[in-house]
């Protein structure tokens, strides 16, 4: 690691320092000109047969295989949306609703307790359309495989698993080769295909290693702005073989499975962060794994009663932690106006604030608590994310900000 020192010799001084990548990392300046580049040049409509539009569809194509080889996928296997949002409703809508209207009635979904909310809301949506809904415990970053076998012995008419390959706020490292290998075993006991496998890799593409074809799953979904991509723009792979329902009608673009106009210039945005992530993943890992080492290493000198809740061997690139007798709110603010970014939680989560008392809350508890951290520590609990850029020096910053805003002595485990 000695050039990464070297690089960090001019250190940041007064200089921002955002540690919110999970949420969304800065794009790349060379994503930030190949947009460009396409909006200026590139402007005419895929489905154009003009030679503009010819042009734009050589750049759609050649964006998909990029994007494709970065997951190991085959070109025709990559569908384009609007984020992994979209990308998780359609997974599990589109195949769910392929199920019911090959076999004329619902079937039953299995997903983990901590998943973002694109997939436990559009889970909850089948559930009230009749669908069966199986949670898996996931406590301390444990997923409840022992549950899950359980389940597809004794559930015939389990359509879909869905269950994320890295959580989102405690960056929890999911077995999805366990969970795709179970349901496997299951189709093959009962002359069947067996369960289809989704899986959210949001947090995991360009940062994990990540090869559908080795992972075995159905589904798998992705986006750009994670990477240093364009925000508004993420994929959907979809095993060869896998049918889905589409959710989006009208002219027929991405294959039938997605229509709408092509956003091009975000496509070409995220094929350059896919090919950048791609190139340096390796060392990015190193980098983060590195980071992660070093930040808990002084969070546990500096704070003797400090709370590490990211685990071992979870993704490097997320570090969750809680100063007890701490408010983050307070906390996350003072340290904004000292120009270090970081947050409470995932970004997602956040919305849930504007929420009515009783809605969400109280029904649906938070991921941090369903994964083992008590309550009593959510005002007090932090996220850090890095990319693939964060340097030592800004962590440096970071602590010492930290230490202004929190001395040691005002930090005390709760009774």
């Amino acid at each position: 690691m000695e050039r990464m020192h070297a690089d960090e010799s001019s250190a940041h001084g007064g200089a921002e320092v955002y540690l919110d990548n999970a949420a969304t990392a800065p794009m790349h300046p060379r994503v930030i000109e190949a947009v460009s580049a396409v909006m200026r040049d590139a402007y005419g409509n895929p489905s154009s047969q003009h030679a503009k539009g010819r042009a734009a569809r050589a750049l759609l194509d050649e964006s998909r295989a990029v994007v494709a080889e970065a997951v190991g996928a085959f070109p025709d296997e990559i569908y384009f949306t609007s984020g992994g949002t979209e990308a998780n409703n359609l997974a599990i809508t589109g195949s769910c609703s392929a199920y019911a209207r090959d076999h004329g009635r619902a079937g039953a979904v299995v997903t983990s307790a901590l998943e973002h909310p694109s997939v436990t809301k559009t889970v909850r949506g089948l559930k009230r359309d009749g669908w069966t809904v199986f949670y898996l415990d996931a406590r301390d970053g444990e997923l409840d495989l022992s549950g899950l076998d359980r389940i597809l012995d004794e559930v015939p008419d389990v359509v879909l698993a869905t269950v994320m390959s890295v959580q989102s706020e405690l960056g929890y490292r999911f077995p999805i080769e366990d969970v795709v290998r179970r349901c496997r075993a299951v189709g093959c006991a009962r002359k069947t295909r067996g369960p289809l496998v989704h899986t959210d890799a949001v947090q995991a593409f360009g940062k994990l290693p990540l090869d559908v074809h080795e992972l075995d799953a159905d589904l798998l979904s992705f986006c750009a702005h994670k990477v240093g991509g364009p925000k508004g723009v993420g994929a959907l792979y979809v095993r060869r073989g896998t049918r889905l329902f589409t959710t989006a009608f009208g002219g027929g673009q991405e294959r039938g499975l997605r229509s709408g106009t092509e956003a091009l210039p975000l496509i070409a945005g995220f094929a350059e962060a896919a090919r950048i992530a791609h190139a340096e993943q390796a060392a990015a890992f190193e980098r983060a794994s590195t980071l992660r080492a070093h930040v808990v290493g002084a969070l546990r000198h500096r704070y003797a009663d400090v709370i590490v809740n990211s685990r071992d061997g979870g993704s490097p690139f997320i570090v969750n932690f809680s100063l007890p007798g701490t408010d983050n709110r307070a906390v996350l603010a003072d340290l904004s106006d000292a120009g270090v970014f970081l947050s409470a939680s995932m970004a997602c989560s956040s919305n849930h604030t504007t929420v009515p008392p009783g809605t969400w809350r109280e029904k649906h508890p938070l991921a941090l608590q369903l994964a083992g951290v008590p309550a009593s520590l959510t005002r007090c609990t932090y996220r850090l994310s890095f990319s693939d850029r964060t340097t030592v020096a800004e962590v440096d910053r970071f602590l010492e900000e930290l230490e202004e805003v929190v001395p040691a002595d005002q930090v005390a485990r709760s009774a």
